[in-house]
């Protein structure tokens, strides 16, 4: 009977660390989702800003009355987009912070966006129409979404 006791002792303690390594590797699987996870929106992010860079770069290089379409997504984690002057920036909440990712365009930008309304920007592909403006006006290319 002695022997039983020690037995189902061992079972159990042999449970034990079954279930605390279980629990370990747990954890780092699902910080290693969430990470990439994050890492992912931040990457769609960088993507944006550099494929509306080289959209407006291209107009700007070619001139008046020059004109494209480019479809770009917007991430889920992007928290306010400004377009103006030479600056295009996108500010990404990367957990409880937030991480700004931005590009010079080479002329002056102006735009209508209606994909930050009321402080929430939406994400999805959007259709940006990009427009060289007149000379006068002071800026280079026009920015909107269709």
């Amino acid at each position: 009977m002695k022997n039983c006791g020690q037995a189902s002792l061992e079972y159990m303690t042999m449970l034990a660390l079954s279930l605390i390594i279980f629990v370990g590797i747990l954890y780092i699987a699902t910080t290693l989702i969430t990470t990439s996870s994050i890492q992912v929106n931040v990457d769609a992010a960088y993507r944006a800003v550099q494929d509306i860079k080289e959209s407006a770069d291209f107009i700007y290089v070619h001139g008046h009355p020059s004109r494209i379409q480019t479809n770009i997504r917007i991430p889920s984690n992007v928290e306010n987009i400004t377009l103006n002057n030479k600056l295009i920036r996108l500010r990404v909440s990367v957990g409880s912070m937030y991480t700004d990712i931005y590009a010079i365009a080479r002329g002056n930008i102006t735009s209508n966006l209606g994909i930050c309304s009321s402080g929430i920007c939406r994400e999805g592909n959007y259709l940006f129409v990009f427009t060289s403006t007149d000379p006068a006006t002071g800026y280079d290319v026009n920015i909107t979404v269709v």
